[in-house]
């Protein structure tokens, strides 16, 4: 972040000032003296004075409308799609209706909580475009499909570049499953704990077949994945469209560590599917005592 302040030779104790309330906040800028003779610089030595600057901040005094560097300064910074904004030196004065959608900054305190906001924004912008162009350095598309493809090839990196370019942790890839979902039936701990960090949310359940994260990490048998989703507070009882709980899953998987853990957090064993049939009876029916005698009260 650059702000170019730029005004007449009139108005270099204003341009002083600004400059000393932008540094107070941590915010680059430098001020730039609009002399008469400004029209008889060649483009390239104007660009040498601007082109550097992602913002314009332009000193705004009665005379400034009719003055015309300060039409070529509006027009140019509105043009390069810098954020131009006006510092009113007169409450009074009215910008030119063409500029009528540009910010009035009227007094240091107004200008200081204005680039207080535009900087963390601008850092958050830069960011994005930093990670963006690192996906199209390494050669992967900017499109969630691609972000689904590296989430199931526990590509880390480029899943944190898509995550810092603004893709939501949330996002969900052709077939309606969470970026969660598919870390945890590709069983990739870190990338589920990445996705967590950044906000996904840990029961959002899959289209397809309606699993949530600790569903597909109990069919996948990613022990590791189901505990640090049960230790963030995963929900225990969520059905699948068949109406399946987690506790269900592992009984069909005649996984009896994982079941454990499962009752350990407070899972429900009498939860029936949509064949009327819960952990406990699919146990029974299967004749696993192991897992009846997870289920049988001591």
């Amino acid at each position: 972040m650059n702000v170019a302040v730029l005004a007449s030779p009139n108005d270099v104790s204003v341009v002083v000032a600004i400059l000393e309330a932008l540094k107070a906040i941590d915010v680059p800028a430098y001020g730039l003296k609009i002399r008469e003779k400004w029209e008889d610089l060649s483009r390239a030595e104007i660009l040498r004075f601007v082109d550097r600057a992602s913002h314009f901040l332009i000193v705004c005094s009665p005379e400034s409308g009719d003055r015309s560097w300060f039409s070529f300064a509006a027009g140019y910074g509105v043009g390069k799609d810098s954020r131009t904004a006006l510092y009113r030196m007169d409450a009074a004065w009215e910008p030119p209706r063409y500029l009528g959608a540009l910010p009035i900054l009227d007094g240091l305190e107004e200008l200081s909580g204005y680039y207080r906001v535009e900087k963390a924004e601008w850092f958050v912008q830069e960011s994005r475009r930093s990670a963006r162009a690192a996906l199209l350095e390494m050669g992967i598309s900017f499109h969630s499909d691609s972000l689904a493809q590296c989430v199931k090839d526990g590509d880390l990196h480029a899943v944190e570049l898509f995550l810092k370019a603004g893709f939501l942790p949330d996002a969900r890839d052709k077939h309606g499953v969470p970026l969660l979902c598919l870390a945890a039936r590709n069983k990739h701990r870190s990338l589920t704990e990445l996705l967590l960090e950044y906000g996904a949310s840990i029961d959002a359940q899959s289209e397809d077949r309606g699993y949530s994260p600790l569903m597909d990490a109990a069919l996948a048998g990613a022990g590791e994945i189901a505990e640090l989703l049960l230790a963030k507070g995963a929900a225990l009882d969520l059905q699948s469209k068949d109406g399946q709980t987690a506790l269900v899953v592992v009984v069909g998987k005649n996984d009896v560590a994982m079941a454990k853990r499962l009752l350990e957090y407070g899972a429900d064993p009498d939860v029936a599917d949509k064949l009327g049939l819960s952990a406990r009876k699919y146990a029974s029916l299967f004749k696993n005592r192991p897992m009846l005698e997870l289920f049988t009260p001591r």
